[in-house]
């Protein structure tokens, strides 16, 4: 059964429901969600935007970071640069180009710490004092450049990475900060960097596409893309890290539930406290229902007119 926008009730082919994915044009935005999607640049980005990017080689990197900071200048936001072994060039581009004050220059293990597995609450709190100590400098927020590549080179980094996009996403949304995750292509595996891609709400047009992303926005986790048992099960791990009573939402204008697999999962996150809701067209609420996913107090299923 194949259910659509355009034909919600229609009948296919054999094989699970599918709910449609209408894809989200490059950075799109439905109401006041937070930008996500594709972009073709790293330019006029704004406060609560996220963005994973994928370069090759360190001078890239440079090239990258360096109109994305200068961007924050003109918005009055103190600049961090942050990479494993800080360039010179790139130090002196910016201070000059934006002014010594507005630029904090660090490296890897200063932000992070020698072992370069991330504490996502210590990690939190860190970001938490340097948005307020900007704050009461009269900036008006702050804008990190960070190549992160160090950070994800192996299983036990990577898992620990992980948390901290999690909340460093939650941050963000809440939170006048906007943030460059880099990786650099020559040193991350690419399916590696398309996990990670799920984890940033934006990512670059020329970058493998993520199955699916995972954001927060309005106090919520929002999942969109090809939504398989895998992501599903991505949940718990992001949910471990976030605020109590962080619900999940799923906008099937944005979302395909790939099979019946997922709604199983969905409806142990809801037996276990969690609020999901899904919204979408009537008739999709409908199919749902039929295929046993009845709503509950904490399986909220919206039908949009």
């Amino acid at each position: 059964m194949i259910i659509s926008p355009n034909d919600p009730g229609r009948l296919g082919a054999a094989g699970p429901p599918r709910l449609s994915l209408k894809r989200m044009a490059p950075g799109g935005r439905v109401g006041n969600m937070r930008s996500h999607g594709t972009r073709f640049e790293c330019l006029r980005m704004r406060p609560h935007d996220h963005i994973g990017w994928v370069f090759s080689g360190a001078a890239a990197f440079d090239d990258l970071a360096i109109p994305f900071l200068a961007e924050g200048a003109a918005r009055g936001e103190l600049l961090m640069y942050v990479a494993s072994a800080p360039s010179a060039a790139a130090t002196t581009a910016l201070r000059g180009r934006c002014g010594a004050r507005a630029v904090q220059v660090a490296s890897i293990t200063d932000v992070y710490g020698v072992s370069g597995i991330v504490d996502a609450v210590a990690q939190r709190a860190v970001f938490a004092s340097v948005l307020a100590e900007a704050l009461a400098a009269g900036f008006t927020g702050i804008r990190v450049a960070a190549d992160n590549t160090s950070l994800v080179t192996d299983a036990r980094r990577l898992a620990a990475w992980m948390r901290w996009e999690y909340a460093a996403d939650r941050f963000m949304a809440e939170n006048p900060v906007t943030g460059l995750c880099a990786f650099d292509g020559l040193r991350v595996d690419v399916n590696r960097i398309r996990h990670l891609a799920t984890l940033h709400p934006l990512s670059s047009a020329a970058d493998p596409e993520p199955q699916y992303r995972m954001f927060a926005d309005d106090g919520n986790l929002c999942l969109e893309g090809d939504i398989d048992s895998f992501a599903v099960g991505e949940l718990p791990l992001a949910l471990n890290v976030l605020p109590p009573r962080t619900g999940v939402l799923i906008d099937l204008s944005a979302a395909t539930l790939m099979s019946r697999a997922p709604l199983a999962g969905l409806r142990r996150l809801a037996d276990k406290g969690v609020t999901v809701t899904i919204r979408g067209a009537s008739a999709a609420i409908e199919t749902l229902t039929a295929n046993g996913l009845p709503a509950s107090e904490r399986l909220v299923l919206q039908p949009l007119p």
